[in-house]
């Protein structure tokens, strides 16, 4: 059995690398966390559940060569200190680090990427840090065969280099939602059509076109309501913009939730019209509860299990405003319909993400030389 390392900025919960660092603990392999941040619920989570969880913490320092510099010396120490065989790096910060410390190892190292064209669209992509992470990467993990064609065609890396393996989730991490409690959400926002988004308010999530829809829907004459979960840059913007349309009786804004579960489960639709999406947490969070969702066709992995009007419903991103209008005013009142869709939505997140079903494909990764 290996002796495998996470490697990542965790701060908070992370339900999908939990679940990997779980199962292969279960597999009998020696698994142990390191974060570059204070570790927050995730550490105590893991130490719980017999897995060894330590942060380094650089407090106070800015995010330049000294920074990296001295995270790579305490990598690459801490590695031969625990005498690891495999590294599995998560997010941009910590691949950098691992990236260049597999040369002074002797794990083999997977750098996992959980984003697409994220590097384009902030202009981080020309940075000299994330051009070194890819030139130097030997193996990258990628949670959607979208992201591996990006990086081939964009980006110009070497399809050898690249693995597609799903995101996977101990599904019963999470707390089991309280119909209860949803009930009580329904009631509390009464409406004849209640839509939920979970979010960061950030440009590329384009959480104004969700409040654009409500006041389509409600200048239509129906009776609808909108809990736009969620924190971020844009939350003034839209707040305005709530204000602007008149909309402050229609829209709410409750930021981060603990029991997200419970309020998709209160929703008829959840809408998610982000164009920066690898593999959508919010979208097989939806299919837990068996709600249906509209995405935007063309983004993340969602063209790989959403079949539109069968289990979800996908749309041009062009066009999510209209074509969102026209889904929900046609299904809102065929409950049987919208029931099916979401049941038909479970099937496929348990199929495709559940831990059960992807770990195996970690198995000739983790194999000791």
């Amino acid at each position: 059995m290996s002796r495998i390392l996470f490697y990542a900025p965790f701060n908070q919960r992370s339900r999908d690398t939990e679940s990997l660092m779980i199962a292969f603990h279960q597999q009998g392999h020696r698994v142990i966390c390191l974060s570059q941040q204070e570790g927050h619920q995730i550490n105590d989570f893991l130490k719980a559940n017999g897995i060894a969880a330590y942060s380094y913490v650089l407090t106070g320092e800015r995010k330049g060569w000294w920074y990296y510099l001295r995270h790579l010396i305490y990598f690459i120490r801490f590695c031969w200190q625990y005498k690891i065989d495999r590294v599995y790096s998560h997010l941009e910060p910590a691949n950098f680090v691992a990236s260049v410390g597999q040369y002074f190892i002797r794990a083999r190292t997977y750098l996992c990427r959980h984003h697409i064209d994220e590097g384009l669209l902030y202009s981080f992509d020309k940075d000299m840090y994330y051009r070194i992470t890819y030139r130097l990467a030997r193996k990258i993990i990628v949670v959607s065969s979208r992201a591996k064609k990006y990086m081939v065609e964009k980006e110009n890396i070497p399809s050898r280099k690249i693995l597609h393996i799903n995101l996977a989730y101990d599904f019963k991490l999470y707390d089991t939602p309280e119909e209860s409690k949803a009930e009580n959400i329904r009631n509390q926002f009464k409406a004849d059509i209640l839509l939920v988004s979970a979010c960061r308010l950030t440009t590329y999530k384009r959480p104004e076109l969700i409040i654009e829809t409500v006041k389509y829907i409600s200048d239509s004459g129906l009776d609808v309501k909108l809990i736009l979960l969620g924190k971020g840059e844009m939350h003034d913007h839209l707040q305005t913009l709530i204000v602007n349309l008149g909309l402050e009786s229609k829209i709410f804004m409750p930021g981060y939730v603990e029991n997200v579960l419970e309020f998709m489960m209160a929703a008829d639709f959840i809408l998610h019209p982000s164009l920066l999406d690898s593999s959508c947490v919010a979208i097989k969070e939806a299919g837990l509860v068996k709600r249906p969702v509209i995405v935007c066709s063309g983004v993340g992995d969602f063209d790989d299990y959403i079949v539109h009007g069968q289990n979800g419903f996908s749309v041009d991103p062009e066009k999510y405003v209209e074509q969102s209008l026209a889904i929900i005013t046609d299904y809102y009142d065929h409950k049987d319909k919208l029931k099916r869709i979401g049941e038909n939505l479970q099937k496929s997140v348990l199929e495709l993400f559940s831990i059960e079903n992807v770990v195996h494909h970690y198995d000739s990764l983790n194999i000791r030389q």
